[in-house]
Order: C-alpha cells, then structure tokens, then sequence
C-alpha cells in the first residue's frame, strides 16, 4: 500500500431488509466462502436503488478480478474472494475490503499472484493476529497495514517468478470464467425462462424486469 502496488477501499454500503426486492446481488460478509462469492437470490436489490444510493452512480467502480474480504463482523475476516469477469455489479457490504492492484502493481503481480499471496496458511495467521474483538464484533480496523505478503526476490525477475507461483491460480479461475460465459450465453439463446440467480446480473436475463420500488425511504439519497 505504501509503495502504491495495491489500493484497499471500503464496500458500498448495508441496504435494510425491506428493499432486497430487485435483481442487483448484495454481497454480505456471510456470502464470501471458498474463494468465491455466493450470491443469495433473497439479498437482492433494485437497480435504481444501487445506482443511487450505494454506488453513487452508474456502475459499482468494481473491476474484474479485484479481490475481496470481510473487515468487520465475520469469522472469515482473511477469506477472499475473486470477482470473475461479469460480476462486478453488486452491492458489496460496507463491511468489506475491496482490494485492487494499481499500475504500478501490475508491473510486478497481477490479481492470481496476489489472491495465491493471500491464500497461504502464514499469511491468514496473520489476519486472525490483527482482527481484534469491538464489543461483541470482530473488526481489523486500519491494522490491515501490518499484513505483511511474500514479494517477488530482486535477484530473479519478479514477474515472471510471480506468474510461476500463481500459475495453477490462474488457469482455475480463467477456466471458471470462461465456463461460465458459455452457460451464459447457452442459456440466453434457450427458449426457457430461468430465475434471477441462475445468470450473473439483470443484464444478462433476457426475462428479467427490473422491479418498480414505491417505497421513498428506498430511494432516498443520503446528503
């Protein structure tokens, strides 16, 4: 972070009970398990109430295989997991650290090096040493900073020793991305109407609608 390879920001925000009624996945800490996220079809939000509210815009800002973590209130806080290409549009929690490799980073590593980093049994020890209990909720709060990660050697060249431990990282997750664009489109050119979670996003279902929210207090923009 200090050498500017990584940036680290927070999740969106927390939308209450009675407006998970739309097609946009809300990502809470509980769904970040295996390294992938699990998206619940009952935590689901409108489009207009994400755009508005929680991203403050068109789009999420997430990018394809950014990483991210629980900082606060899980018993997973250190267990990532890898938005694959397609999965960006989600309403993350504000308990969750969003992790991404700057330009500067991608000199050097690119997001397998980083999430095969974070994968290693030394390096979630560390998590478990600096998520400290607030009251009656974990939290790691800024000691993040002092999460220290395996950094390729100066002596070799250090993108390609970090290509060669993430490698088997890569091809997995390459491999389930491109799977899943071919369920995608398959499902797409089908005659069938499938349910919300079976695709990625509203914009991937030919069948979904996005629904109206009446509620005010839904769409109301915080100052």
């Amino acid at each position: 972070m200090e050498d500017s390879y990584i940036d680290i920001r927070g999740g969106h925000g927390s939308p209450s009970n009675d407006v998970r009624v739309g097609s946009v996945p809300y990502v809470k800490v509980s769904d970040i398990r295996s390294l992938r996220v699990n998206v619940n079809p009952t935590n689901m939000v409108p489009l207009k109430l994400a755009q508005q509210k929680f991203w403050r815009g068109k789009t999420s800002r997430l990018h394809a295989w950014d990483l991210i973590t629980p900082n606060r209130a899980s018993s997973n806080i250190g267990e990532f997991a890898v938005l694959l290409p397609g999965e960006e549009e989600v309403v993350l929690t504000k308990e969750m650290f969003i992790i991404s490799i700057t330009e500067q980073g991608r000199k050097i590593i690119d997001p397998f090096y980083l999430l095969w980093a974070l994968s290693l049994k030394a390096v979630r020890d560390q998590w478990r040493r600096i998520a400290l209990m607030q009251t009656n909720r974990e939290d790691v709060g800024s000691r993040h900073r002092e999460i220290r990660l395996p950094w390729p050697p100066n002596e070799v060249d250090p993108k390609t020793w970090a290509a060669d431990r993430s490698r088997d990282f890569k091809a997995y997750f390459e491999g389930i991305s491109q799977a899943k664009n071919a369920f995608i489109t398959a499902l797409q050119s089908a005659n069938e109407q499938f349910i919300g979670s079976v695709f990625r996003n509203a914009e991937d279902n030919p069948a979904e609608l996005e629904e109206p929210v009446d509620n005010n207090m839904a769409i109301e923009i915080d100052p």
